[in-house]
Parts: C-alpha cells; sequence; structure tokens
C-alpha cells in the first residue's frame, strides 16, 4: 500500500488504518459519530495527501485542460476554482476533479486517489499534438484539508490569509505556520466551511502536529476517511464508484450544472447532447428510509413490488439522525415524496420478521443537510 507522509501521526494518534483505494489511511481516530459532529459543530482535521495533483503549463495547457474536463476552464479567473467531471467518448464518468485557474501561467487539476493512474495516463493519451507540461506533483507536496466552523478561527491563527476576502472555490497563496507559498483554497468534502492546504511533502508532519496544537482550545481534533464519507452524503456530494462511475453520465448523476454543452468540443460531449435528446431513464435521488437498517451500494429499489432502481450510498446520518441513502431510479419518478421500498435480505435479516423485509424510502431533495446560512 502507498504512504502519505502523515502516516506515522495518524499511527502516534491511534487510529486506525485500513487500506483504502491502495493507500494505507486512517478511517477513524475515535468513532464515526464523534469526528462527524465535532467536524458539523466545530473543526475536523482531514489528511487528503493521498490525492493527486497535476499541474499544467505552457501555451496550449488551457486547451488541453478544456478537452478533458465537462466545465469550461477558459472562462476563469485567476483565482477561481473549479468542480468538473473528466468523462469517456461513452459520456461516462472515468473521474471528478477540481479545477484550479492561475490564469496563464498554469492550471492545477486535483483528481481522487483511487483514479490518480488512470486519468495521469489519460492525460497522456489526450496531450498529443498540444504544446503542454505536464508536472505530477502528488509525491512532492502534501495536502491537509480543516473543515467545520471552526476553520477559519484556525487559519487566521496561523496565517497571514486573509480569510474574509477569500471566498468559497477560490484560492490563494500565503505564509502558514512559517512556511511561504502555501497554497490555500476555501473547498472541502463535508458540506461545512473550510480549507484545503498543499504545502511541501517534508512539511506535512510539522503542519498536523501543529495545527492540532493551535486549534485544541477551539475544539479542532483529527478526523478519519470514515466521517469524511458520511459527512459527504449528508451534504450529497458523489463519490466514484457509487454515485458516479465510467457507466453513469453526469446528467444522470444531477451534475448538469458542471457539464458546459456549449463550448467547444470535449471528450463526452456527443454522447452526453445524444443522452439529452433522447431523455434519461434513469436518475439519482436522495432517499429517507425508514428504520435504523442501512441500504447498501448495489441493494435493489421496488415501486409498486418490483425492483425498478438501486442504491448508491447508505448510512445513518449522524447529524440528521437519520438513514439516508442515494439511488438511481427511474427519471419519470423523482419528485420529492414518491415513494420506494429497500428490501432487505442475506446476512443480518434474523431479526427481521417474516413479511417485514421491505422498508419505506421516500424521495427527498438534495443535498440531505445544508450548513446554516448557506443558501
Amino acid at each position: 500500500m502507498r504512504e502519505t507522509p502523515l502516516k506515522n501521526e495518524h499511527i502516534s494518534l491511534g487510529a486506525r488504518m485500513v487500506d483504502f483505494a491502495g493507500w494505507y489511511m486512517p478511517v477513524t481516530y475515535t468513532n464515526i459519530k464523534e469526528e462527524h459532529l465535532r467536524v458539523r459543530t466545530k473543526a475536523g482535521l482531514f489528511d487528503v495527501s493521498h490525492m493527486g495533483r497535476y499541474w499544467f503549463a505552457g501555451r496550449d495547457h488551457i486547451k488541453l485542460v478544456d478537452k478533458i474536463i465537462s466545465n469550461s476552464r477558459a472562462t476563469m479567473a485567476p483565482g477561481q476554482i473549479r468542480y468538473s467531471v473528466i468523462m469517456n467518448g461513452q459520456g461516462g464518468i472515468l473521474d471528478d476533479v477540481l479545477v484550479y485557474s492561475a490564469g496563464d501561467d498554469g492550471t492545477l487539476l486535483v483528481v481522487n486517489a483511487g483514479n490518480r493512474d488512470v486519468i495521469w495516463k489519460w492525460i497522456e493519451r489526450e496531450r498529443k499534438g498540444f504544446v503542454v507540461d505536464i508536472t505530477d506533483m502528488s509525491n512532492d507536496y502534501a495536502m491537509i484539508a480543516m473543515q467545520g466552523p471552526e476553520s477559519v478561527n484556525l487559519l487566521n491563527k496561523v496565517s497571514d490569509v486573509d480569510t474574509r476576502s477569500l471566498k468559497y472555490y477560490r484560492f490563494t497563496r500565503g505564509t502558514v505556520l512559517g512556511e511561504p507559498q502555501v497554497l490555500v483554497s476555501r473547498t472541502g468534502y463535508t458540506g461545512e466551511d473550510g480549507f484545503e492546504l498543499i504545502m511541501p511533502a517534508g512539511q506535512a508532519a510539522r503542519f498536523w502536529r501543529e495545527l492540532l496544537n493551535v486549534g485544541k482550545s477551539l475544539g479542532v481534533g483529527p478526523a478519519g476517511l470514515g466521517c469524511r464519507d458520511t459527512l459527504r452524503l449528508e451534504a450529497g456530494m458523489p463519490l466514484h464508484g457509487h454515485e458516479i462511475t465510467d457507466t453513469i453520465n453526469p446528467l444522470e448523476a444531477g451534475l448538469d450544472w458542471a457539464v458546459r454543452l456549449d463550448k467547444e468540443d470535449f471528450i463526452g460531449k456527443q454522447a452526453t447532447l445524444a443522452l439529452q435528446k433522447e431523455g434519461l431513464k434513469m436518475k439519482l435521488v436522495g432517499l429517507h428510509v425508514e428504520g435504523k437498517r442501512i441500504p447498501r451500494q448495489g441493494q435493489e429499489v421496488y415501486r409498486d413490488g418490483k425492483p425498478v432502481g438501486r442504491i448508491c450510498s447508505g448510512t445513518m446520518a449522524p447529524w440528521l439522525d437519520q438513514v439516508i441513502a442515494t439511488a438511481f431510479v427511474p427519471a419519470n419518478a423523482t419528485t420529492v415524496g414518491t415513494l420506494y421500498h429497500v428490501e432487505f435480505k442475506g446476512k443480518g435479516t434474523k431479526k427481521v420478521e417474516p413479511g417485514e423485509v421491505m422498508f419505506k424510502a421516500i424521495v427527498v431533495p438534495l443535498p440531505f443537510y445544508k450548513r446554516p446560512g448557506k443558501k
């Protein structure tokens, strides 16, 4: 398994370490619920160094990026960040990414850990004919996310970054903990306000320890992948391999806002236009599921006694205290309030009485959770 520069820090804090997409990562330090609620009320520190960071520069770097992403790089202002997807020729999603604009100087692409190799090979294949320099910065730099309402106060204590002027999905460079030129972005994967810091890999352990030490008085603590998943699901954020895959189109996943069909041709555009013209057969929805049993990926979703869809993700949402799930269901039956059922069978059903294996699942708006004050 691959390791981040913070492996020993996690072990020293007693984290339960697991294999995540080929990386040795902390899933919990205490328990998922405690870490989840800390992020919602105070702040949590996440190691996200396993994500890929690719730097594009050269005459044609904007043209190449615009060829491989669904959103528009050409219309971005310096310091702006956009969410996008990278599609294959059939319109399936290879990965969802964040695109950082440094103007004409370059573009930073942050990709998911499990897709680092796939996307790198994809970029290498598509760069032919473009005058562009691409650098894999992933091993030379580390990445730490601070998420939660106290993140602003923590960053103010350790940096010279003007957090009042740094808006959501914007980035800047500043001095953090004495280290100059740290990239600071107002982004995250939890539904909370927060920041992601990119610093030299050799400084990562010091940053981690000092951020936890300074943040102690603010209620800041370490947070693992377990609560990262429950937080993102409450916030309605997709996870590759669940809500999005290489056979799912962004229109089906409700990500049409991240697809600029009005820009010049890009990989997946024609397939997406064809799907738009044909009409969607399936679409992603959010579900409130009765009871306390958690639907798992791949479980069938029923309507009028017939299987019509499947679960993508499910959890007992710690903040909402409600079983929630995402699912693909028929596109003509996605209205809020639509009744479905989820069947539980196999291991763990011994406690379910005969005739009580079907649980109601009601379509609800996504996201399930919005932080206070967010529109």
